[in-house]
Order: C-alpha cells, then sequence, then structure tokens
C-alpha cells in the first residue's frame, strides 16, 4: 500500500533521487529511533513517572548510630530518582547527595557535617527531577557524645595510664599530651607550631566546655588548651583545634594519634 502511493505521488511531484530514498527508508529509521532508550545525567529516565524509593544502608541500615565525629557519610540504594536532597533537622544544614545509576542499580551518597551534640535527625530525600513533584524519604538519627573531651582521657591517673597522643600536625610531629582522670596531664614543653618539642612536664587541667580543655599551671606546655575535639581514645585517634604558649594559634584542627607507653 505505502509503496503504491509513493509510486502514485512519483508521477504528480518531481523528486529527486536522493528524497526518494531517503522516503523510502524513513520507515525503518521512525522503528530503530522508537526502539532506542537510554539514560540522562545518571539518572532513572526509563522510570520518570514511578514513585522514587530510597534507603540508607552506610554507615548502618538501622535507625539510629552513634558516632564521636562532627561529620559523617550517609549512603544506600535509590531508584526511579536523579536527585537526593539531604537535611539535618536539628541544625537546618542541608546538603545534596550524589547519585550514580550502574546497570540499572541506583545507589547514592552524601557527606554530611557540622553534627551538634546529641542527637541528629538526618532526613534523606529521593527526588525523582528535582522539581519536588514525586519524592520518597527516609531518616536516620545520629548521635554524638555530649562531653567528647571525656573521649579522649588516657587512664585514670599518671601510674595508671599506658598510653599519651602524639600531635601529627605538630613541628616535626615531636609534641606529645597526656591526659589523666583526676584532673592532672603531661605535656611536652615549646611551640607546637615553630619548634622541636622538649621535656614532658606536669600540669593540670579542666574543661572549658563539652568539647574544649584548658591546660592550666604550666606557661611553656606545648598546649594551652584544645577544642573542637572529636575522636576517641578507642579509635586512636581525636582531632582538636589547639592553642600553644604565649596564645598563639590556628584554625586548623591537629590529628592527634594514640601511642603507647607513659609520658
Amino acid at each position: 500500500m505505502r509503496k503504491s502511493i509513493f509510486n502514485r505521488m512519483k508521477g504528480m511531484i518531481k523528486i529527486s533521487p536522493a528524497i526518494a530514498s531517503l522516503v523510502a527508508v524513513f520507515p525503518f529509521i521512525s522503528m530503530l529511533i522508537a526502539g532506542c532508550g537510554g539514560r540522562g545525567g545518571g539518572g532513572d529516565s526509563e522510570n520518570v513517572y514511578q514513585t522514587p524509593s530510597i534507603s540508607i544502608e552506610v554507615p548502618t541500615s538501622a535507625s539510629s548510630y552513634s558516632t564521636t565525629w562532627s561529620s559523617v557519610r550517609l549512603g544506600g540504594t535509590i531508584s526511579h530518582a536523579s536527585f537526593v536532597h539531604v537535611r539535618n533537622t536539628s541544625t537546618g544544614a542541608i546538603v545534596e547527595g550524589y547519585v550514580n545509576y550502574n546497570q540499572g542499580y541506583g545507589s547514592w551518597f552524601a557527606d554530611v557535617y557540622g553534627l551538634r551534640l546529641g542527637d541528629n535527625t538526618i532526613m534523606t530525600t529521593a527526588d525523582a527531577d528535582g522539581t519536588g513533584a514525586r519524592t520518597a524519604s527516609v531518616h536516620i538519627t545520629v548521635t554524638r557524645p555530649l562531653q567528647p573531651a571525656d573521649f579522649i582521657i588516657n587512664g585514670p591517673d599518671h601510674a595508671s595510664a599506658n598510653t599519651f597522643w602524639t600531635d601529627g600536625s605538630s613541628f616535626n610531629n615531636s609534641h606529645n599530651i597526656a591526659f589523666f582522670g583526676d584532673g592532672t596531664g603531661k605535656s611536652t614543653t615549646g611551640s607546637v607550631l615553630s619548634e622541636n618539642a622538649g621535656t614532658a612536664i606536669d600540669f593540670t587541667w579542666s574543661k572549658l566546655g563539652p568539647d574544649s580543655i584548658l591546660i592550666s599551671n604550666c606557661l611553656t606546655c606545648s598546649f594551652q588548651n584544645i577544642s573542637r575535639i572529636e575522636g576517641s581514645l578507642s579509635e586512636g585517634i581525636f582531632l582538636g583545634q589547639v592553642e600553644t604558649i604565649g596564645g598563639v594559634g590556628e584554625l586548623a584542627l591537629h590529628a592527634f594519634t594514640l601511642m603507647s607507653g607513659n609520658l
């Protein structure tokens, strides 16, 4: 039928051989295009009108998670969505997640910073096309310690302690400190930022806040106070913002590594 119509048209309209060839194969080109599918931008465009789904599998599939750190990486599975919005409802902070599809399997992750002390309820929302028209949500409660400074104490007292901390960000990685539960401690001397550490001497300490320690009775101690503490003895590492002799400090966090021995 299609061929007879085309033959009759040739008698009415003058068609060049090139156009005639294109018209002849057009039905097959149309069928080929219609049969093709694809994904754009890492999304799930084949199911763009379906309801999204999302799960949290990292760091746990449970509804709650505890950490000594001020940040956490969340991740899991996703389908029928190209966007993930992550909101810490306890602080109001929002971050956009990363979505990836591989052979039809969807996954996502997001790094959440600035966790407050105590509970952080974090809502993750899968968004089909970024408009918010089709979404699905799941949440997790991430809990930080209320007193982070308590988690870096090396022992009840100097006699029973068998570990200390080395400041890996200090001058030549040479400055050390230890905290004891009786409110005493030992620290090397000299500037953390500009000179090699001297002999370790005694000090007393108290809390400036839940995550801050003030060193007292030791003007030559390498560390005068350490704030923004996160990490723990059990993990063998903590981070903290350091003020050294003369009240000199820097904004960058220093990384302290747990060492065996008695300082």
